[in-house]
């Protein structure tokens, strides 16, 4: 079985011949400047070639990672289908993506189709065409109500192909929002419809809060995402989780709290990712048992130079299980093209 990091983004300033731009309120962000310390462009221009080069170079460097699924983001449409390009802070067309994974294979597509758009149908044919693995959601960023009547044959599309539903939770401090009153959609409890229709969902993040406690508002966010786990298997429900961005200390308590509640399955639920080029930590989660297995663990994953081999690392030393690391290939094995 291959490891697979599920959740690796990409982005790019304004370029004509891959569609790609960000806004310039995406420039002001903390993900934004991560992204420039992380590909060394801090004090350099930033352009789609030196971007895809660098990612490529952390990609095919990795030693534990197999490949990579490399997110689409798409634009904001309104509910009459129109686009709007002031609203949307950051695009990544489906088609270079999938060109991207064409061209490396290391490199898995992951589309991003807006359920608003008037030819969703025929995006979302082109992405399984072209073996799209997840179909990505930032509810917030994009502005999607999941409750809106229109989601609802975008449903049943993803559930006839059993192409997964990657589903941002909690809270969204990398990519903006053109419009406050779609935040609330990252709540988990939103997906409730969507797994009745027979949607696998994939979580992203396990919901929890960034910031611990500062994060005041996604403490029901993370809660509901709980609550989801516990129904899943009384429902039914093709339910997941990703581990994308949990090397961090302030959630620590939250992967605890994760592990509780999924006693005897969470290595059969949780998927493994990094959230590249979200930044992590060693200084998190970790299952020592005495401070020199901690200290052990503490030095090789300060000694591990690849990014994606580090989130191995701290993951693996979290002993969650090994199916973490190979359930996203399992689960990409069932999608029907």
């Amino acid at each position: 079985m291959e490891v697979i990091d599920m959740h690796v983004h990409f982005g790019a300033p304004e370029d004509g011949e891959s569609g790609c731009y960000w806004s310039e309120e995406f420039t002001r962000t903390p993900a934004y400047f991560a992204m420039l310390l992380l590909t060394k462009s801090l004090f350099k221009k930033v352009d789609i070639k030196r971007v895809k080069r660098h990612l490529f170079d952390v990609i095919n460097g990795s030693m534990f990672v197999d490949k990579c699924v490399l997110m689409a983001m798409d634009e904001v449409y309104d509910e009459a289908g129109a686009p709007h390009r002031e609203l949307t802070h950051l695009y990544v067309p489906n088609r270079y993506i999938a060109e991207l994974a064409e061209t490396n294979e290391r490199v898995m597509f992951g589309a991003s189709v807006h359920p608003m758009r008037p030819d969703w149908s025929d995006e979302l044919d082109y992405c399984l065409e072209h073996r799209a693995v997840v179909c990505k959601w930032i509810p917030s960023s994009q502005l999607i109500n999941p409750e809106h009547a229109k989601c609802r044959p975008f449903f049943e599309r993803l559930a006839d192909h059993n192409l997964p539903l990657l589903y941002h939770a909690g809270p969204q401090h990398s990519i903006p929002t053109s419009d406050a009153g779609f935040i609330r959609y990252n709540n988990p409890k939103y997906v409730r419809r969507i797994l009745d229709k027979g949607v696998t969902v994939i979580v992203a993040h396990c919901a929890m809060p960034y910031f611990g406690l500062l994060d005041a508002e996604y403490q029901d966010d993370f809660g509901e995402f709980l609550k989801l786990m516990e129904e899943a298997e009384q429902e039914g429900w093709r339910l997941y989780a990703d581990l994308s961005a949990v090397c961090t200390p302030f959630r620590t308590m939250y992967m605890e709290l994760v592990l509780e509640h999924l006693e005897g399955v969470a290595a059969q639920k949780l998927l493994f990712g990094s959230d590249y080029p979200i930044p992590l930590s060693e200084l998190c989660y970790n299952k020592s048992t005495d401070f020199f297995s901690w200290l052990k663990y503490i030095l090789k994953a300060q000694s591990t130079a690849n990014f994606l081999d580090k989130n191995y690392v701290i993951i693996r030393e979290m002993n969650i299980g090994d199916d973490v690391f190979y359930n996203a290939a399992r689960l990409f094995d069932k999608i029907k093209y």
